[in-house]
């Protein structure tokens, strides 16, 4: 099993409010989002491996990036948000609506569009071709 990308030391430096009861779930959680970076990037670890000014992955990136994922799932909503698992939420009076876009109902780790974006970044450019004019 390899290891995971954040520890708890690391959730707490980048989320000084992780609440003490969610402790547990933080660390399993960690573990999860690492299993997720891992999956849909197989080639991290390798990354890990090149030195940053070759080309390689900084390791602050991902662990950037599964303290962002483990503090989504676990971010306890304030007082005058919608109903847990919404996003957001309507009323109506008229004739009877109600609605709502469902937010993680399950408190699962994800991968945003900016999380992908930073992992995608740290790869090497390359190009397809090059034409050398004259030589």
């Amino acid at each position: 099993m390899a290891a995971d990308y954040a520890t708890l030391d690391d959730l707490r430096a980048h989320w000084s409010a992780l609440p003490e009861a969610d402790v547990a779930d933080a660390e399993q959680k960690l573990h999860e989002a690492s299993v997720e970076v891992r999956g849909n990037y197989p080639d991290v670890d390798g990354r890990l491996m090149v030195p940053v000014e070759d080309g390689g992955l900084d390791p602050d990136i991902p662990r950037l990036v599964v303290c962002r994922m483990v503090k989504r799932a676990l971010e306890p909503k304030e007082e005058n948000s919608p109903p847990t698992g919404m996003e957001s939420f309507q009323f109506g009076a008229g004739p009877f609506t109600m609605g709502g876009k469902m937010a993680n109902p399950d408190g699962s780790v994800y991968l945003t569009a900016a999380d992908k974006r930073l992992l995608a970044k740290s790869r090497p450019q390359r190009k397809a071709w090059t034409i050398h004019p004259g030589g």
